[in-house]
């Protein structure tokens, strides 16, 4: 009798799905070929709408995610290759993206509350933590004073005030949309990821794209994700300027009527089969021996680590004010039994995990500590639940950045819609 549980059973009793889990993650890491990934590779993975006219089809969420995730990331200036600064450089947040862990006391032992439950507590972030001690510089003296009620002396504090939240908003985590799916123009890459600012003004991708995603579940009953009757999605992209540079803006939205994910059902099948996860792609960022806290903690002290390669005769890493790490980085053996040195995989050059290295998981029980939920959102109940105006294009109203990936402008700080940030761990 068939399996009704989806694991593999041998006639000899015992679950044979692990097995094939670590048999299908090896073939998978030999198709995708050994060594470290480079930028192509990882930009692969990123869809980032630039051509005057972009395909895109939104994959059927995996169990118990959603078809629009959401994740927040900070988008700070960081050291460059050349001794530059990077504007619009996008790093992971633990503290909002993480589970939560157990706040610890001066002896390094779980708190717990007054049902002998673990208190929890966001995971530690130096930006966030960075962000927190700006704002408490300001004076709490206005609060609930109108500007209109304040005095001379109050409105030079005010002035004050808004100098330290213009640079502690600097620091504060934003919030990106992300959308799983396959850009039709280069089908070759596989699942590639969209992400998107959150616009507050209620201009942004997102107010852009539901409504032509509510247009297509009303008019057609059907899922705008399923392989068989969901439909691909026409971006249309146009130039704009805006602060003195030029941006690409997304004119107009249509769908295209339903088709199949593809018409050879091995490939359907292999993008609807591929695990792969946001996670997997807009990674901590990471350097040679340095944790992703760690390097964070540089980051919001100024002396964030970075690759060099503007001598191309001395590429290097570069490690500002730790001549101790950037020895250590550039002078790493790769020996050992690989064959050529660029195959041999470095541990730094491995995805990072989320855990909190203060934090024994071991001691943490199910029972002892509260669910953890991905913040996301279910589009599909959104549509039921929501009206908005029907309608199959819409015009965008906010700039997208075409400078390179790695940068937006310096002066942007507006709720731009840029997907031109640099989140690679290089």
């Amino acid at each position: 009798m068939e399996n009704q549980n989806g694991n593999q059973m041998n006639t000899q009793g015992g679950d044979l799905s692990q097995l094939k889990k670590m048999f299908t993650e090896f073939q998978k890491k030999q198709t995708q070929g050994g060594g470290r990934k480079s930028r192509e590779d990882l930009l692969a993975k990123y869809f980032v709408p630039r051509k005057p006219k972009e395909i895109f089809r939104i994959l059927p969420p995996k169990a118990g995610k959603r078809h629009i995730e959401e994740a927040f990331f900070h988008v700070v200036t960081s050291n460059a290759s050349g001794g530059k600064k990077k504007h619009g450089t996008i790093v992971y947040c633990p503290a909002h993206n993480d589970p939560k862990v157990p706040k610890l006391d001066g002896e390094g032992k779980p708190i717990l509350d007054m049902n002998g439950n673990q208190v929890l507590v966001p995971a530690p972030c130096p930006a966030c933590a960075k962000h927190k001690e700006l704002l408490s510089k300001q004076d709490p003296s206005l609060k609930g004073i109108k500007k209109e009620n304040m005095n001379d002396a109050q409105l030079k504090v005010k002035a004050k005030n808004d100098e330290i939240y213009k640079e502690a908003i600097k620091w504060d985590a934003k919030k990106f949309y992300i959308v799983r799916g396959i850009d039709k123009g280069l089908e070759k890459d596989g699942v590639k990821f969209w992400r998107f600012k959150h616009n507050y003004r209620n201009q942004g991708s997102l107010d852009k794209l539901l409504p032509i995603l509510e247009e297509y579940y009303s008019t057609q009953k059907a899922d705008f994700s399923d392989p068989e009757n969901g439909t691909d999605l026409t971006i249309m992209m146009a130039d704009s300027e805006f602060n003195g540079h030029v941006y690409k803006t997304i004119s107009a939205i249509t769908y295209r009527g339903k088709s199949k994910l593809h018409t050879d059902p091995i490939i359907a099948r292999e993008w609807l089969d591929d695990d792969i996860s946001w996670r997997d792609v807009f990674l901590p960022k990471k350097a040679p021996n340095v944790t992703p806290h760690e390097y964070l903690e540089m980051l919001v002290s100024g002396t964030s680590p970075y690759w060099d390669d503007s001598d191309q005769n001395n590429k290097r890493w570069v490690f500002p004010g730790r001549p101790d790490l950037e020895e250590l980085a550039n002078n790493r053996s790769r020996n050992l039994d690989a064959d050529t040195d660029k195959n041999f995989e470095q541990a730094s050059d491995l995805t990072a995990t989320h855990t909190n290295n203060n934090v024994t998981i071991g001691t943490i029980t199910e029972s002892k500590v509260t669910e953890y939920k991905d913040d996301a959102m279910d589009v599909g109940a959104q549509a039921l639940a929501e009206t908005k105006p029907k309608a199959q294009v819409l015009a965008e109203t906010e700039p997208v950045a075409t400078t390179p990936i790695d940068t937006v402008p310096a002066d942007d700080t507006s709720d731009n819609d840029s997907d031109n940030y640099d989140d690679l761990p290089f």
